[in-house]
């Protein structure tokens, strides 16, 4: 039996081994083995005589690098000997990547570690800042870091995390290929996806392909969300869809433009959260001004790395105002290959440039103005999609 070993990394506090775990519950009879790195480090440590907590390793590992490497290394070294030994098909490793601590920094994995490890996959699961902010405060420990003041936690702090973990794979995984270790793809993964769509992509990827939903994502009355999100569980009877929504900080950058247009003196920006909208929080205009910049680079790179790993893209265009974000990510498949299907249910012509592209489907060479007669010709066209 080929093994598939999924690394599954990112920033910390981004709720990663709580949704893995969660999802994992749904997984039924799947034949995996899930490993959490930390529990190796206690336990490589225990034998070592130093007793590894969540609330020191930080300090622990900056104060004393030398011997947080030896731990480490032992530990992705019992991981793969468990991987070699083990009869089941899928093996997750969760772990962070990378995380900057005041003159420090603690390294979730090497070079050397990835080479032992030999992963097929990366996936980086990432949350959104704010909720990554709202984590902190909840969490004694981590909120007694920050001085017990909602203040500190700043949101360039927090996208500074997450841009160090994503550079810190990428690194590593050019450097695995160099050395002729093959990774599929790395794919940045929003914890807002259903769990379910998570099992689909580490599962059952190869009978449900991955798809991208594209669709315009601002300035929409909640019938135009509902219907994207009806759109969007059809999919996924068939594929396993990637949704940029999964991962949105802009909306907080939005929130700001309004309130600033409002009053252009507004020096603290009240935000609720888009999701639940009950906490409001305040934070300091200038903190979202500094974040923005690179809150909006990552927002660009994150959904063309979704579309750059997936077979096919599905746009939900049910708005007639031209997206600029959906047409680049139209582009960016077509530049990748991938198959393009475009539902635009309007008697007026789109753009040439939307037009054009979402008429490289396979075989129809058309535009749809019926979501379930798109689907039903990606299903029947799946096949012929020649993205490898």
């Amino acid at each position: 039996m080929e093994k598939e070993v999924v690394l599954l990394t990112g920033p910390p506090l981004n709720g990663r081994d709580e949704y893995i775990e969660e999802a994992l519950k749904l997984a039924g009879g799947e034949s995996y083995a899930y490993y959490h790195v930390f529990e190796y480090l206690r336990e490589v440590g225990k034998e070592r005589g130093v007793k590894i907590t969540r609330k020191n390793v930080l300090d622990f590992a900056i104060s004393h690098p030398d011997l947080m490497n030896e731990i480490r290394d032992e530990a992705f070294a019992r991981i793969r000997r468990e991987i070699e030994g083990s009869d089941r098909k899928f093996h997750l490793v969760s772990t962070p990547s990378l995380f900057r601590w005041g003159s420090g920094s603690v390294i979730g994995f090497t070079l050397s570690n990835l080479k032992l490890l030999r992963p097929n996959r990366v996936i980086i699961v990432l949350d959104d800042v704010l909720s990554v902010r709202r984590r902190i405060i909840n969490d004694p420990e981590w909120f007694e870091r920050f001085g017990k003041n909602p203040d500190n936690i700043k949101l360039t702090t927090l996208v500074m995390w997450r841009e160090d973990a994503i550079n810190h794979v990428k690194t590593l995984v050019h450097e695995l290929k160099k050395e002729g270790i093959n990774v599929r793809y790395t794919l940045q993964f929003g914890i807002r996806h259903p769990p379910e769509v998570f099992l689909d992509l580490i599962f059952r990827e190869r009978e449900k392909p991955l798809v991208y939903l594209s669709y315009p994502m601002t300035g929409h009355e909640e019938e135009y969300y509902q219907r994207v999100r009806g759109f969007y569980d059809k999919l996924r009877e068939h594929f396993t869809v990637l949704d940029p929504g999964a991962l949105d900080d802009w909306w907080v950058v939005a929130e700001y433009d309004n309130q600033v247009s409002r009053d252009p003196s507004i020096r603290r920006i009240k935000i609720k959260h888009l999701l639940d909208g009950e906490e409001e929080e305040e934070l300091e205009r200038e903190d979202i001004e500094q974040a923005t910049d690179i809150l909006r680079r990552q927002l660009v790179e994150r959904d063309f790395n979704l579309v750059d790993v997936s077979k096919a893209i599905a746009v939900y265009h049910y708005a007639e105002g031209v997206s600029a974000g959906v047409i680049s990510e139209m582009a960016e498949a077509y530049r990748t290959l991938a198959a393009i299907y475009l539902y635009y249910p309007f008697k007026r012509r789109p753009s040439p440039f939307m037009e054009f592209y979402g008429m490289q489907n396979p075989s129809r060479r058309t535009m749809f103005r019926d979501e379930d007669e798109m689907i039903r010709a990606m299903v029947e066209e799946m096949e012929y999609w020649t993205k490898a």
